[in-house]
Formats: structure tokens, sequence, C-alpha cells
């Protein structure tokens, strides 16, 4: 039997933020479940942009921003994306992360067409539009997550949309790599 290691949680600070904020105002604001797992993943596709629908408390945002990577996040709630540059300032974070506060669709059609390496859904339950928007931004070769995808939404249309991307569900998480 091989013992491992437990992964020390660098941003655990950021996770019992939003835990205790979510138990406070029951507003759906939920930590990803392994911060280190996104922070691989943009680490394996080099990303030097990543774009996140779903700020939270900056958790994610963090994670990615933690590889070098520049974070576009995006969240409707002008409270979360608050407290997420206040999280991300106490570990120096903030000159990595752009945050953007309305709707999410809105904003990632300002952003730029294919620049990005990472796109990464974080809200309650993907959509297909939200979806096809997140991929909308990403360069060929890059790399999408979608988080939640057993809450519902729009899971099969999600997939049918990926049908010539690369993918695996991992369950709650879909990975999928963008044509070239």
């Amino acid at each position: 039997m091989t013992a491992t290691m437990p992964i020390r949680d660098t941003f655990a600070d950021i996770k019992t933020a939003t835990l205790a904020h979510l138990d406070e105002h029951g507003c759906g604001c939920y930590p990803y479940s392994s911060g280190s797992l996104l922070a691989v993943l943009a680490a394996t596709a080099r990303a030097g942009t990543v774009v996140e629908l779903g700020t939270a408390l900056g958790y994610s945002a963090a994670w990615f921003a933690s590889t070098g990577a520049h974070v576009h996040t995006i969240d409707r709630d002008p409270t979360h994306t608050g407290q997420a540059r206040h999280h991300l300032a106490k570990h120096r974070l903030t000159g990595r992360v752009t945050f953007h506060t309305g709707e999410g669709l809105d904003i990632l059609s300002t952003l730029a067409t294919g620049g990005a390496d990472v796109a990464f859904f974080d809200g309650y339950a993907p959509t297909a539009a939200a979806v096809d928007a997140l991929g909308a931004t990403l360069r060929p070769g890059g790399l999408l997550i979608a988080a939640n995808m057993t809450l519902g939404g729009d899971a099969g249309a999600i997939h049918g949309r990926l049908a010539d991307w690369w993918h695996a569900d991992l369950g709650e998480t879909l990975l999928a790599v963008k044509p070239h």
C-alpha cells in the first residue's frame, strides 16, 4: 500500500472565506473542488492567458494566476469581484488578474477572440451559450474546462457542440481541447 502525501492548498484562506460567504449569503458562491488541478492544467497548457466565468471570491483565479498566467475573471456580483480583489491582493496576485463585473456573455463578447490558452466555466451549471462564448475566446489547441456539468444546464447540447474537440468527461468537470 502506497501512502499519499496531502497536497498543500496554497489558497486555503480564500477557499475558507468563500465557504463562509456561502453560508452567510446563500448566493451559490462555491470554490472549485481542486484548485491545484486547475494550476496543473494551466501549467500543462503553458497558459499565458486564462478566461474565467464565475469569479466567486477568487479561489480559482488565484490558482491560475499562481502559474504566471494573466487571468480575466468575470462575475456579475460586484461584492464577489471586490472580495476577490481583496483576497488576491493578500497573495500579491492582483497584477496578474483583470476583474470584470457584469453579465458573463456580454463581457465575453468584448474579449479578444482566439487569444486565450485556457477558458474556465465555474458558474452554477454551464449553458451551451456560455460554453460557445468561452470557446470563442480560445486559440486553436486551447483548453476549455467546464465545472458543474452534473448540476443540470445544457450538458447534452454542450457535448454535441464539442463533438469535433478532443474532450474528456470527468463527471463534474469536462475538459476539451479546441481543434486546430
